[in-house]
Formats: structure tokens, C-alpha cells, sequence
């Protein structure tokens, strides 16, 4: 088990595009870069086939909800989004990230960004069984040296949910990422935006992890 949470911390710091990083969607109106140039070792996993799924989603855009049944829960969202479950619909990017983590048994299980650009959302799961406090403290240390700002992390309920918040700024976006658990799975669910408007839709993200629900495996 300690093996196996290494090698997940490990892939999580060589691939930051998919924590800290705006992933690639040319239809972002303010200019969110290109993810960064990958590391080497995320390239010497990468292959050009498809991309495995420990947990297979998807997301019903007419309802705006993300569901995962292996993991049994779902969310909905607010706004319009173009949310990607599939990895071999990502852009290459993403798509070599997301295979990356695959060999480490971390999953990218969505990217996606609101029709006008101006938001984007990520969520990650990893069975490291550890509570949601110590997985943000691990990812947070992690990323220390990568990030502008750390705003610190806070308790957040989604109504009986407990979860860990953490913002931080980093390649002059602001981030909010929300750390639960569920069952011996660790959950990831991350949004960004610029500083100018995450006051605004901050109270949006909240509002869209409180939608958590539990759900049936079948």
C-alpha cells in the first residue's frame, strides 16, 4: 500500500497540468495558455492507443450532471460547461497525462471549461485510502514550490460531506480544489479562473460539490 500511494504522489508532481495547469482547449476566450511542455517521464508512459478507465463517467449535458458509478456518486453543475470524461476525446495533452496517471492508478476522470472560456474544471481520483486532510497536506507539499500563492486550507461541509478546501494562485489563475473521500477513494474536484472572477463564482463552486450524491453502483 505505502508503495503504491508513492508511486500516485509521484505521477501527481511529474504531471501538474492536470492540478495547477489550465489544460489545452483552444476555444478559451481569455487566453488560458497551453499546458506546459510534459515531463520526460510522463512521455516514456505515454502511448498513442486508447486510454484505460478504472472508473467509467460520463456527463448528461441536458441535466448538467457528472456521474460516476463505479465510484457512486454524482454531481451537478451550474452554468454551461463542455465537460470530457472520455480521455481519448482530450486534447493530446491531457490525453498523455491522463495515461500517465493511469499507470500509476491515479485517474484524470474529467477536464472540462464553460462554453464562454472563462472557467475550467478538473476532477482526479485515487484509491490511497487516506483521509481528506492528509491527502491535501500531501498534494499541497508537493506543490509548494510550483504555485504563487497559498491561501491556506479550510473544512468545507456539503451538507454531511466533510471536505478539505484549498485556493492557491498559480500561473496567474485562482484555484479552489475540494478533497474528499469516499470509501478507501480519495476525490479530487478542482476549479479555476482568474483572480477578477473567482469572487464571483466561488460561491458557484461551493454550491456544486454541496450537489454530491451518493449513488447506486448499478
Amino acid at each position: 500500500m505505502v508503495g503504491s500511494r508513492q508511486k500516485g504522489e509521484t505521477a501527481i508532481e511529474q504531471n501538474r497540468l492536470v492540478t495547477s495547469t489550465p489544460f489545452s482547449l483552444t476555444c478559451l476566450c481569455m487566453r488560458i495558455p497551453p499546458a506546459v511542455v510534459l515531463s520526460a517521464a510522463c512521455l516514456i508512459f505515454c502511448c498513442a492507443g486508447a486510454v484505460s478507465q478504472f472508473y467509467p463517467d460520463s456527463y448528461y449535458t441536458e441535466d448538467r450532471t457528472y456521474v460516476n458509478k463505479p465510484l457512486q456518486f454524482s454531481l451537478t453543475y451550474r452554468g454551461n460547461w463542455d465537460i470530457i470524461t472520455d480521455p481519448d476525446r482530450m486534447d493530446r495533452a491531457n490525453k498523455e497525462t491522463a495515461a500517465a496517471l493511469a499507470q500509476t492508478g491515479v485517474e484524470l476522470l474529467y477536464i472540462g471549461s464553460t462554453y464562454e472560456g472563462t472557467q475550467a474544471t478538473r476532477g482526479i481520483a485515487a484509491n490511497l485510502n487516506l483521509t481528506s486532510r492528509e491527502y491535501a497536506e500531501k498534494i499541497r507539499t508537493l506543490m509548494k514550490n510550483s504555485i504563487q500563492e497559498d491561501m491556506g486550507l479550510t473544512e468545507f461541509m456539503a451538507h454531511d460531506k466533510y471536505m478539505i478546501k484549498w485556493q492557491f494562485v498559480k500561473s496567474g489563475f485562482h484555484f479552489i480544489e475540494f478533497f474528499f473521500t469516499l470509501d478507501t477513494y480519495n476525490i479530487r474536484i478542482a476549479f479555476w479562473t482568474t483572480p477578477e472572477l473567482m469572487p464571483n463564482f466561488m460561491p458557484v463552486y461551493e454550491e456544486i460539490l454541496s450537489t454530491l450524491t451518493i449513488i447506486s453502483r448499478y
